[in-house]
């Protein structure tokens, strides 16, 4: 009786460790998928397979980068929460999809809390662009003019519920300036439409940006942030113009599934760490106008957390929702 007793304990056991994802000794077991919830060809997929053939490397395992775009991010995303916590299905999400998304898209089949930050990668600040004809160059010069000008002037977005949007939402609400949002698609349609003047401003980001305001198609009038951006050091920013709170950026971080054991997330994390030493993939990066900007797991989500509570009070005050 004793003897079997022990038999069916083991066999418990036994069948109790079969559904627990594997041992980080035992990771990786087979090629890890990296999810880009956006198509093929821009900015965060072009990084993501940069980042994820050295992170490949240094595990001595294929980190296989698939693209499932759709739904404001929500359709990459709630595949890799859903999927098994086990470190094989990662993702790569920017500002707007990790914390925007679940706020303003009730309705999607996962939460934040399903998703676990591996670690922050990099970086770009936001700046707000004005039409060459529009007579501003400044953020108080904009706000006057918008005051004596009231419902006439029209901002551009790449979206409802970007970062490009919530910005300069914030932007007008606070300042009570009632200018009109337009959504576009992507940050090339608000540069066309900044340059035709159908719309007089936006938030776009620096690297996009660059090479508009380099050939003076468009005008800087701040970069979002409290110290200036070494692309455009002649740029002042938009704490220097009075406006403190009024601060944006784009980030790129990996997620995993919330119940990854920790072994395996901190893995993960030193592997990305690794990755974004390597000068080369460095110097790749800061070719495509990023900054390597990363942090560790903990503080990650203590980012996230800031970001999330920034970003809810303007969501709120605005009534901004998407379907």
């Amino acid at each position: 009786m004793k003897k079997l007793g022990m038999i069916v304990i083991a066999v418990a056991a036994l069948a109790f460790t079969a559904g627990v994802p594997r041992a980080a000794d035992e990771y990786p077991s087979k090629p890890i998928q990296l999810i880009v919830p956006f198509g093929a060809g821009g900015l965060t997929d072009i990084a993501a397979r940069m980042v994820a053939e050295k992170m490949g490397k240094i595990l001595r395992n294929p980190v296989l980068v698939v693209n499932k775009a759709g739904g404001a991010t929500s359709i990459g995303a709630g595949f890799v929460a859903a999927s098994v916590p086990d470190g094989h299905t990662i993702l790569i999400n920017m500002t707007g999809g990790a914390v925007v998304t679940p706020m303003i898209m009730p309705n999607i089949p996962y939460k934040s809390s399903d998703l676990k930050p591996i670690g922050k990668m990099m970086s770009a600040m936001y700046l707000v662009l004005a039409s060459r004809d529009l007579p501003v160059k400044t953020l108080p010069e904009l706000i006057a003019y918008a005051k004596k000008n009231p419902d006439k002037l029209a901002y551009a977005s790449p979206g409802v519920g970007t970062v490009n949007h919530l910005a300069m939402e914030q932007l007008n609400f606070q300042n009570q300036l009632g200018m009109q949002h337009i959504p576009y698609t992507s940050e090339l349609p608000v540069l066309n439409a900044l340059m035709g003047n159908h719309v007089q401003v936006a938030a776009v980001t620096v690297p996009f940006s660059l090479k508009f305001i380099q050939g003076n198609q468009v005008k800087a009038l701040a970069v979002l942030a409290q110290s200036r951006d070494t692309l455009l050091p002649d740029v002042s920013t938009s704490a220097e113009q009075g406006l403190p709170d009024l601060v944006a950026s784009i980030y790129n971080v990996l997620f995993v599934p919330a119940k990854t054991p920790a072994p395996i997330v901190k893995q993960l994390e030193d592997t990305l760490r690794r990755a974004l030493q390597d000068q080369a993939l460095v110097d790749s990066l800061e070719k495509m106008q990023f900054k390597i900007d990363f942090l560790n797991s903990a503080d990650t989500q203590a980012f996230l957390d800031g970001e999330a509570k920034k970003w809810a009070a303007v969501i709120k005050k605005s009534h901004i929702t998407a379907k």
